[in-house]
């Protein structure tokens, strides 16, 4: 295996990721009309990718993707607008002629996703296998004699240069191949793994999903650097892996995404215990979810990429501190002043006072901005900077949330006092 190395820093415990789709998407309708006139307005997925990444950094994946938002993994890469020779009838994919990348595929998407992702996070994009990509085609007359033969054409044509156009923008590279875990595992895959990755300079991902425990001795033979699989199917595969020798580090996949249950982070907590127990801390590289995340409602993916995140954390650095109530004693106050907090519905605005103990304003600012408002009252520079002024501006950013929330969703602000929401009494 070639030496491959990340010039990002590793933790000394597993990262958190995703795998790749997540479920926002357009309809191939409105793909193909921009492409149709592509001058003609904004690329409608640049919104998606935008949605994606910020799930994904919210959530606490430290290496996220682009969400794969454009197309399904298969079309994505065998689309004839990218990759000459290939035809669509259909749902079937046609290949009609020898095929050629003509341009890189994901390096636009991946470059805007890259502006979203704070410097101190990786980034991982994931490519469709080549066999997985040949096993989705037909092979039309004598262009390609067999399965094998379009399974190399499409590592040398497409995949491996499109890894060759990634690898300078990301820190992982991925390579998604769900066909290993299901059919007979072909005794040429290691030769195409090695020609396809002999000159790429940053570490791969092999992602497999469903059950690999018959064939995991298959994958640890691959030139890649980390093995992504589903270990929420039993423990039978934990206990093969444990088993077995290999270089490669390990992707634990954790949570299921073939349900719309949202594991909880104490049953998550669990497989990642034991996993670090039977494979060991040291050989887990990831977690994250067990496969894409598409098919799933958009806050079930949203909330398992957290709880994912939460139990991480649970595991490998204990469990969290009981926060303190952020409502403030009298001997708590900021010695410069209070906050008067008040919401007018009938111009819309929050309207934030801050006012010396003789009641005279030092502030006065308004916004139906939460984000503005707290903006204003840290630029003002009133609260003292004390201990007691730190928890200030932590308890005037909580009741502002709490204001805005109230104007959105049209019910009664009080200050220092819980919403009434609708339903709740």
């Amino acid at each position: 295996m070639p030496e491959r190395k990340s010039n990002r820093k590793k933790n000394s415990f597993p990262s958190t990721t995703v795998i790749g789709s997540y479920p926002i998407t357009l309809s191939e309708q409105v793909v193909d009309q921009y492409r149709a006139f592509p001058d003609e307005s904004e690329d409608p997925v640049t919104s998606t990718i935008q949605l994606a990444v910020r799930d994904f950094v919210s959530a606490g994946i430290e290496y996220p993707s682009t969400g794969q938002t454009r197309e399904s993994f298969i079309r994505l890469f065998l689309d004839p607008h990218y990759v000459e020779g290939v035809d669509y009838a259909g749902s079937e994919i046609l290949v009609r002629n020898k095929i050629r990348r003509k341009f890189p595929i994901r390096l636009a998407d991946v470059q805007k996703a890259k502006l979203l992702v704070p410097s101190y996070y990786g980034f991982k994009e994931p490519v469709t296998d080549p066999y997985t990509l040949a096993r989705n085609c037909r092979i039309q007359g004598s262009v390609y004699s067999d399965l094998r033969e379009l399974t190399f054409a499409i590592a040398r044509e497409i995949v491996r240069p499109e890894l060759e156009s990634l690898e300078g923008q990301v820190d992982y590279l991925q390579l998604d191949a769900p066909y290993y875990s299901f059919e007979p595992f072909k005794d040429y895959i290691a030769d195409v793994y090695r020609e396809m990755l002999s000159e790429i300079k940053i570490p791969v991902v092999l992602h497999v999903c469903g059950d690999t425990f018959s064939v995991f001795k298959e994958l640890a033979k691959l030139n890649v650097d980390v093995i992504s699989l589903d270990f929420t199917f039993s423990d039978k595969l934990l206990d093969e892996v444990s088993r077995k020798s290999y270089e490669q580090e390990i992707g634990l996949g954790c949570v299921s995404t073939g349900s719309p249950v949202v594991e909880s982070v104490k049953s998550i907590s669990s497989l990642i215990e034991r996993a670090s127990s039977k494979i060991g801390s040291s050989k887990i590289r990831f977690i994250h979810p067990a496969c894409g995340e598409r098919n799933l409602p958009l806050d079930v993916a949203y909330q398992k990429n957290i709880n994912l995140t939460l139990a991480r954390n649970e595991v490998y650095l204990g469990s969290p501190q009981s926060a303190r109530s952020v409502n403030l004693s009298e001997s708590e106050y900021d010695p410069n002043g209070y906050f008067l907090i008040q919401v007018d519905p009938h111009s819309q605005q929050i309207v934030v006072s801050f006012n010396s103990y003789d009641n005279i304003p030092k502030l006065r600012v308004q916004s139906a901005s939460g984000e503005k408002l707290i903006g204003a009252i840290i630029d003002s520079k009133l609260i003292s900077d004390t201990e007691p002024g730190k928890r200030h501006l932590g308890y005037v950013g909580y009741e502002i949330g709490k204001a805005e929330t109230a104007l959105k969703l049209k019910v009664p602000y009080r200050q220092d006092k819980p919403l009434s929401l609708p339903g709740t009494y």
